[in-house]
C-alpha cells in the first residue's frame, strides 16, 4: 500500500473506540470518538492559507486532508466523562514510493504544529513517527478490511527513557445508509 491508496481508503466517517494506558499516571482511559477524514485539493483555501502561513510551497505537497474528531473520554471519571474535539489539516510530502512527511497543523500527542515521518511496511501498515517538544509518538495504522481499521500508539518521553502512554483503537467506517 502507498500513501495514495491509504488516503482513499481512510476518507469518510469513522466510529472509534480507543483504550489508552497512561503508564506515567497509572491510569486507564476509554475514548469513544467520531472521526471525519476528508481529502482536500491543493487549491482548497484552508491548504493555501496553511502553506502561506508556514512558508511551504504548493508544488512541494503531494496531497492534503483534514481530520476532525468529537469524542468522550473517561480520563477524569467514568461518571463524569470529558468531551474532546479538534481539527487538523494534514499535508503529505511524498519523498519516495513508501516514505515521506506529513505536516500536521495540530499534532497527535502535543497540540502544536508537528511534522511526522511516514513509511509503509510490507503488510500495508503505515508507521508515523513524530518528535514533539517533550515527547516522541509512534503510531501504526492498518486496515483489517475496507471498513475496519486499527491504530496503535506509543508515546515516549523525548529522552526515550520512559514510555508514557500506549493505546489501541479499532475504527469502523460509518455506512451511508
Amino acid at each position: 500500500m502507498g500513501i495514495e491508496e491509504f488516503l482513499k481508503q481512510s476518507e469518510g466517517e469513522w466510529i472509534s473506540m480507543r483504550s489508552a494506558h497512561s503508564l506515567a499516571f497509572k491510569q486507564f482511559e476509554n475514548i469513544e470518538s467520531n472521526i471525519q477524514i476528508k481529502i482536500l485539493t491543493k487549491e482548497d483555501k484552508k491548504i493555501k492559507s496553511f502553506l502561506q502561513e508556514n512558508n511551504y510551497k504548493n508544488n512541494d505537497i503531494f496531497s492534503a486532508f483534514e481530520m476532525s474528531w468529537e469524542g468522550i473520554s473517561t480520563w477524569n471519571n467514568e461518571n463524569n466523562p470529558m468531551e474532546l474535539s479538534g481539527n487538523s489539516i494534514l499535508i503529505v510530502i511524498k519523498k519516495k514510493q513508501n516514505t515521506g512527511l506529513i505536516i500536521r497543523s495540530v499534532g497527535y500527542t502535543e497540540k502544536i504544529q508537528a511534522i511526522s515521518n511516514y513509511s509503509f511496511i510490507s503488510d500495508g501498515t503505515i508507521i508515523l513517527s513524530t518528535t514533539y517538544n517533550e515527547t516522541i509518538a509512534e503510531e501504526r495504522i492498518w486496515f483489517i478490511s475496507k471498513n475496519v481499521r486499527c491504530r496503535s500508539s506509543v508515546i515516549k518521553s523525548l529522552n526515550k527513557e520512559a514510555i508514557l502512554q500506549t493505546s489501541f483503537a479499532s475504527e469502523i467506517r460509518k455506512s451511508n445508509n
